[in-house]
């Protein structure tokens, strides 16, 4: 792994057929065009988690991959389709308790994302608790705003749910701890008031706590209590409950009063949506990948999720 310090460049090699050209480590501020370029310090990271870990994720989420090979595949995804990550501005809603994915390369952090995203402008965080898009349509119009002139839109909505390395879902365990921890908190004290109380929550029994009203109102529902009452276990709820978060914010970002309502929106942009699944410290994250669109002007929605997924392993 290459860690020495050039003045804040980054150390790319050129993989030709999946194979890295002798010769052809560069430093640089962002991803060399053209060629697949790979910044050396991801590709070390990408894969440090024991296949152990990665089968048990997968017995929840079959399809989940490491959050840091989301970050290396996306950007190659959209390079292939004519689009720079640094000139892409990002929306993501990541929980303001998440976990597991540092956002700098130097820092001792607990980060909110996968040092394979930094290149994306931004990000612009539009989630809160439970990492649903708190922020509403000013928030994706604020976004919005910073779009370059050249450049498109990225918006990521991921909800996130603890797994720990012994299997347990809904919990992790964090750094400094020596107990697993609830993943996502606000999640669970939502199932917790949904199963004790009758009908809809009003504002007043959460004062001064806006976000987790409106998580447990949408667990509260009729359609939403039978799928909690259909799950057994506290970690199936936890699953159905991260879910229908996940398909809430979805729907708020897809509706006709989302991001193709932002006022005066020229710009192309692609909305992914998943599940981020936290895991013990010392360990790096997976995500489950749902959605993948993409929008324009001319065009209107444009599926891209088998495309997407099938290149995703």
């Amino acid at each position: 792994m290459i860690s020495c310090n050039r003045g804040g460049k980054k150390p790319y090699v050129l993989r030709v057929d999946n194979r890295v050209v002798a010769g052809s480590l560069t430093y640089a501020y962002h991803t060399p065009i053209p060629g697949d370029w790979i910044e050396v310090i991801n590709e070390c990271e990408e894969y440090c988690n024991p296949l152990s870990y990665t089968l048990t994720v997968r017995l929840t989420y079959p399809t989940a991959v490491a959050a840091q090979q989301f970050g290396l595949y996306t950007k190659k995804f959209l390079k292939n389709l004519g689009y720079r990550a640094n000139d892409m501005v990002t929306s993501i809603s990541a929980c303001a308790d998440d976990l597991n994915g540092p956002s700098f390369v130097d820092v001792d952090n607990i980060g909110q994302g996968p040092t394979s995203v930094n290149e994306f402008l931004g990000p612009f965080y539009s989630g809160g608790l439970a990492g649903y898009p708190h922020t509403g349509l000013t928030g994706l119009a604020a976004f919005a705003s910073h779009a370059t002139d050249t450049g498109a839109l990225f918006v990521i909505n991921m909800p996130h749910i603890g797994i720990s390395q012994s299997g347990v879902v809904g919990q992790s365990l964090r750094r400094g701890q020596t107990t697993l921890n609830t993943s996502c908190g606000a999640v669970q004290a939502a199932i917790n008031w949904v199963a004790a109380n009758v009908g809809l929550p009003v504002q007043t029994n959460f004062p001064d706590d806006y976000q987790q009203f409106f998580l447990t109102n949408t667990l509260a529902s009729v359609t939403n209590r039978a799928l909690l009452a259909a799950a057994i276990t506290n970690p199936e709820k936890m699953i159905v409950a991260t879910e229908i978060i996940r398909v809430a914010g979805e729907t708020l970002l897809l509706g006709a009063t989302g991001i193709q309502a932002i006022s005066g929106n020229t710009k192309d942009v692609f909305f992914c949506s998943g599940t981020f699944i936290n895991v013990d410290d010392n360990f790096t994250a997976y995500v489950n990948i749902n959605t993948f669109k993409k929008w324009t002007v001319a065009g209107g929605w444009t599926d891209l999720t088998t495309t997407f997924k099938a290149g995703l392993k």
